[in-house]
């Protein structure tokens, strides 16, 4: 029986996975990928990752997870994890569980170290964006009003 693994290369300071004998993705190998990243981010290199999921045809919630903590780690450090090569159901299992949000996807290898070496990453923008003024509501628009006319058992006008 294979065992399922991950193959790590640096390319110019950015990190790229790619897990072999991984029909179904199962937790152990993203946490080797772990390791690999946190010694890389005690290193020179950059805090950006690309996740080749090339004959990945299922991840399992503990997979996923195991990529929860990555980002957080990764996005401690200023950079992102891209997603490559991503089956269709692999990518309805991040959007089912409502993750899609937190990185990004790309169709191939190539593409993805474009994204990286040639974009701000989302938290550069998300900082250097200014922020809209929210505007207090007027009075007796808000929850607390209506819910105040309803228990009163006046209707609004």
């Amino acid at each position: 029986m294979l065992k399922p693994s991950v193959q790590i290369h640096n390319m110019d300071g950015i990190l790229v996975a790619e897990f072999w004998d991984c029909l179904r993705l199962d937790p152990a190998p993203v946490q080797d990928l772990r390791q690999h990243v946190e010694a890389h981010l005690r290193g020179p290199g950059r805090p950006e990752l690309v996740v080749d999921l090339s004959g990945v045809g299922f991840a399992g919630s503990a997979a996923l997870g195991n990529f929860v903590a990555l980002q957080r780690i990764i996005r401690q450090h200023g950079g992102r994890i891209v997603f490559c090569n991503v089956e269709p159901t692999v990518t309805e299992v991040f959007r089912a569980s409502r993750l899609e949000s937190l990185f990004g996807f790309e169709t191939d290898r190539e593409a993805a170290l474009q994204v990286i070496r040639g974009r701000p990453g989302p938290d550069t923008l998300e900082k250097d964006a200014p922020r809209p003024e929210r505007l207090p509501a007027p009075p007796g628009t808000g929850l607390g009003s209506r819910m105040r006319r309803r228990s009163s058992g006046r209707e609004p006008s």
